[in-house]
């Protein structure tokens, strides 16, 4: 928490973790490793996440509502702020927001003929959503906006809303 992971020693990681170094180098090969372990995980509980609320099947639902996608993302960054801050701080969150963008891509399109909208116009509000969802996201993390979980997720639920209704 107190220096950007590419200046932590080994020696400092193992000393703060009560482990020898040679425990340390026979599960990883650097201080690297250890991050990407840790965003890689994170990236699979956000992608559990998203499984978890039957996005696939439900985004067309209730004006593509994503009241419940969002609150329990919310709940998982909450409940692990430092592991959310290095996904969000890495190369991991530009990946992340590419699959979320693949994934919700088929089901905006969708909606294409049903609104009067064009595929190109779904096509930028999906980046919009997705991309101003992490970016919000982030900065709450970094203390950026300070409001409770609760109010997290009511500014988002009401922005993302505001976006596809539109």
């Amino acid at each position: 928490k107190d220096k950007p992971i590419e200046e932590i020693t080994v020696k400092e990681l193992t000393d703060l973790a009560d482990v020898n170094r040679k425990t340390f180098y026979n599960n990883y090969g650097s201080i690297m490793d250890v991050k990407h372990e840790l965003e890689d995980s994170l990236v699979e509980l956000f992608f559990s996440l998203v499984n978890a609320t039957d996005l696939k099947d439900k985004i067309v639902e209730a004006d593509l509502n994503p009241g419940k996608f969002i609150h329990r993302l919310i709940r998982v960054i909450d409940d692990d702020r430092t592991r959310a801050r290095l996904i969000f701080d890495s190369g991991e969150s530009t990946v992340l927001v590419i699959k979320l963008r693949e994934m919700l891509s088929p089901y905006l399109m969708s909606l294409a003929s049903e609104h009067n909208v064009t595929e190109s116009e779904l096509e930028y509000a999906l980046y919009f959503i997705v991309s101003g969802t992490m970016s919000v996201l982030k900065a709450w993390l970094h203390n950026e906006i300070n409001v409770s979980p609760d109010e997290m997720e009511s500014i988002l639920i009401n922005l993302i809303n505001k976006v596809v209704r539109n």
